[in-house]
């Protein structure tokens, strides 16, 4: 490039010197502009005018930004409200469903927090027409065609998770880290995983958790968890919770929380829908027969 001149003027008007090289005057408190010897005043012109263009540009995508970010919070905030109704039954009644590949399927009712195991068969609302009114009720919310007792919620169930990989309290011939859960009811939207830590940094962060170890973990429950909530809320609170996402029959919800926790990887899978095709899939035993089950 040529030789680039750069003048400061006291005043306050912006004037163009002619010659080589081309000069650009402007006040002392403002950015200096620089051109060189090639630059005319027109090709000035456009590039401040290209350079405002763009920021404007920019300052209409930051605005969208924010605004898509708000609304992504709103929808989190709404779909954590609904899922925290359907997983404690709260404002109307769950069945939850339970499948693992370490037990048979198991059945419970929650109402408000309270846990129910059905042993028998979970009977759902029915839409028929039922003449006699006594009987109306015996259909219109979930019940167990068997024996109900209660219960405490089911030991592999959870909706958040957090790794760790421990320090070893005594030596060993090897070294090897302890793998340890930290298994929580609520729900997060991230999966927190830590390294080399000594047990209790276990212990002091999984305050509102359970901590089982993985190898406890997988002959617990093995390998894969899955739990099927359908949630019939009350006619009268509808209006609180976002039941728009919900795609069940009868003015039901479903969710899907599934769980696949082994020495080589930690999954996690959520559907506001009855997918059964995922079900199925997830369940298989020809899924996961080929990994390492313990």
């Amino acid at each position: 490039m040529n030789k680039i001149d750069v003048k400061v003027l006291d005043g306050d008007k912006l004037k163009l010197f002619s010659g080589s090289p081309e000069v650009l005057e402007i006040p002392r408190n403002n950015l200096l502009l620089q051109t060189t010897s090639n630059m005319t005043p027109v090709n000035i012109i456009q590039t401040r005018n290209l350079r405002i263009t763009l920021e404007t540009i920019l300052g209409n995508a930051k605005k969208l930004a924010d605004s898509l970010k708000a609304q992504i919070t709103i929808v989190q905030e709404r779909e954590g409200r609904l899922k925290d109704a359907i997983v404690n039954g709260r404002f109307g009644i769950t069945t939850l469903t339970v499948s693992t590949l370490r037990k048979l399927p198991k059945n419970y009712i929650i109402r408000d927090g309270y846990w129910t195991l059905c042993n028998g068969i979970l009977q759902h609302p029915t839409t028929q027409d039922v003449t006699a009114a006594a009987f109306s009720e015996l259909y219109a919310v979930p019940r167990c065609i068997g024996q109900e007792v209660t219960s405490k919620p089911d030991p592999c169930v959870f909706n958040s998770v957090i790794k760790y990989d421990t320090i070893p309290a005594q030596k060993r011939p090897e070294y090897s880290e302890d793998e340890y859960l930290c298994l929580k009811p609520t729900f997060n939207s991230t999966l927190e995983q830590y390294f080399s830590v000594t047990k209790r940094v276990v212990n002091q962060t999984c305050k509102n958790g359970i901590i089982r170890s993985m190898a406890d973990n997988v002959l617990e429950c093995g390998i894969r968890v899955l739990s099927d909530y359908t949630y019939y809320p009350n006619k009268e609170v509808t209006s609180y919770l976002p039941l728009e996402y919900c795609e069940g029959t009868q003015s039901s919800c479903n969710l899907i929380v599934a769980w696949h926790l082994s020495n080589s990887s930690v999954e996690n899978f959520e559907f506001i829908k009855d997918d059964l095709n995922f079900k199925n899939y997830f369940m298989k035993p020809a899924t996961f027969l080929n990994n390492a089950l313990y």
